[in-house]
């Protein structure tokens, strides 16, 4: 910019000694630095983000008996009286809480779980009109029919493939496959690999049902390894409600994903982060219960995306999502988020868990 300055000087001093008057070459001087500011602008213009998120929506069910499933908890004419009203009034909550996040512009690409079907995801994409957004989803052998979804705006990425990953446990239970999607992001041509999760459950006692997610993160690690083998640099987002926490040993270990900070050190350069540690580690939560708060809700990323290199997590944009009107605001469960059913009682809530989001960003490579 200094070298346009000067080339400018000098043909102002040139126009001057033709004649031209001292008010005209300022203007002259003021059109230059306007240049360089709009080159300026453009520049950062070419700044490219993407807007992840993920979220447990708490039991999202259809109001038909899947006589496959154990669904019959969620129908008109069981004890939670599930019916049409209801159902459209939690994707219509589910939405709200969506808007809020990007700005007001909703995320590019965000995962679900504890989704019956790929009809229910439908009627949340069809909550947005500034949207196009679609759903991928594949039904998974969960005895009551939960399943895992994600769902993407189609202005913005390509799908590629869609995969179930079958998740086999100690015990032969069956429990929710890991969603595994390939996506083309548009704007640069990078191909991201998402896997939702929803990995089993505590019950019957953390250390006891603790070799349940150790099958599902050795599953997952697998899987990633694979991809890794082929491209070291393959840009991989792993999200979902896990049921563990980031020190646990099902993603500590097995999945080997770590702490922000300690990523960056050269022993860990290969290993993968957990955006949600920090949080996890200042004492924050998706989850309560009993008075203790879990960060069972993650988001976490392989080396490539944390290299500050082309396409990269945009550090310090990781946050739980909660918004005012989705907050417990007094009571016993007081700060935590405002769910469908207390036990037995409808409230007419959003979920038992609170959404988690980060933003990625990147140069444009056209």
């Amino acid at each position: 910019m200094y070298y346009k300055i000067i080339i400018l000087n000098d043909r102002i001093k040139k126009h001057k000694s033709k004649g031209l008057d001292k008010m005209r070459a300022i203007f002259l001087y003021i059109f230059l630095i306007n240049s360089i500011i709009n080159i300026q602008v453009i520049a950062q213009s070419e700044q490219i983000e993407l807007f992840v998120a993920s979220w447990n929506v708490e039991n999202l069910f259809d109001t038909l008996d899947d006589t496959t499933k154990v669904d019959e908890e969620f129908l008109p004419n069981a004890e939670r009286e599930w019916d049409y009203p209801k159902m459209e009034r939690k994707v219509m909550n589910l939405a709200k809480v969506l808007k809020t996040m990007n700005d007001g512009k909703a995320p590019d690409v965000f995962g679900l779980q504890e989704v019956e079907n790929i009809v229910v995801c439908k009627y949340i994409a069809y909550e947005f009109d500034t949207r196009d957004y679609i759903v991928c989803h594949r039904q998974s052998p969960d005895e009551r029919g939960i399943d895992n979804a994600l769902i993407y705006d189609r202005n913005i990425l390509d799908i590629v493939s869609i995969n179930a990953i079958p998740v086999v446990l100690p015990d032969e239970s069956k429990t929710r496959d890991i969603l595994y999607v390939r996506l083309s992001y548009k704007a640069t041509g990078d191909t991201i690999h998402f896997f939702v999760n929803h990995w089993p459950s505590r019950r019957g006692g953390q250390l006891e049902s603790e070799p349940n997610r150790i099958a599902a993160a050795n599953m997952l690690k697998l899987e990633t390894e694979k991809i890794l083998s082929h491209n070291p640099k393959a840009e991989i987002i792993i999200m979902g409600d896990f049921n563990d926490e980031p020190a646990d040993k099902s993603i500590s270990e097995v999945l080997g994903a770590v702490q922000m900070a300690d990523s960056c050190s050269e022993s860990n350069k290969e290993a993968f982060t957990n955006l949600a540690y920090n949080s996890f580690i200042n004492g924050d939560g998706t989850y309560l219960f009993r008075n203790d708060w879990n960060m069972l809700d993650q988001m976490i990323i392989s080396p490539a995306l944390y290299d500050n290199e082309a396409f990269s997590y945009e550090k310090g944009s990781f946050h739980i999502v909660k918004p005012e009107f989705m907050i417990t605001a007094e009571g016993k469960y007081k700060g935590s988020p405002k769910p469908t059913y207390g036990g037995r009682a409808y409230i007419g809530g959003y979920s038992d868990h609170f959404p988690v989001a980060a933003k990625f960003i990147c140069l444009s490579k056209k």
